[in-house]
């Protein structure tokens, strides 16, 4: 799986949401509660539930501990005129 993040912060809520979706099927499939998921990857459940909702955050240390735990990694991809989604 890869996921594309937008250079520009306008549209970061649409940019969340398939990292959102992501994580919430991967705390699934791994058999985790939020509040696991919390306790294993160091961050509080308030932060997993509005990670999960795609809430734009500026916290990528704690995302990236999340999706560490979940085996989950972010693509990063440079953008060219006229490529923004």
């Amino acid at each position: 799986m890869s996921t594309v993040l937008s250079r520009s912060g306008k549209s970061m809520s649409r940019d969340m949401a398939p990292i959102a979706h992501a994580i919430r099927e991967a705390r699934r499939r791994h058999g985790l509660t939020q509040s696991q998921l919390a306790g294993l990857s160091g961050t509080g459940l308030r932060f997993i539930s509005e990670l999960e909702r795609g809430k734009p955050s500026v916290a990528m240390n704690k995302v990236l501990a999340v999706l560490a735990v979940l085996g989950l990694q972010v693509l990063v991809c440079e953008t060219h005129a006229g490529d923004e989604p």
